[in-house]
């Protein structure tokens, strides 16, 4: 059961990596410090990112440790 939870953390801190750099992309590209409607567009980017990265995770740990 421990080595299962490590897993999952090490899945989980794996994921994160591509999130980083996605979300530093998504700086560069819409740029939300030099608009309000840039800076909304951009919260509503990650909001959904997170959503679709969340649902992502939680398929992968689904997949390889459900029974």
């Amino acid at each position: 059961m421990r080595l299962r939870s490590l897993l999952i953390i090490l899945v989980i801190i794996v994921a994160l990596v591509p999130f980083y750099y996605l979300n530093r992309w998504l700086q560069r590209v819409i740029k939300p410090r030099e608009a309000a409607v840039r800076f909304f567009l951009f919260i509503l980017a990650n909001f959904l990112l997170i959503i679709i990265y969340t649902v992502l995770i939680v398929g992968i740990v689904v997949r390889l440790f459900g029974r």
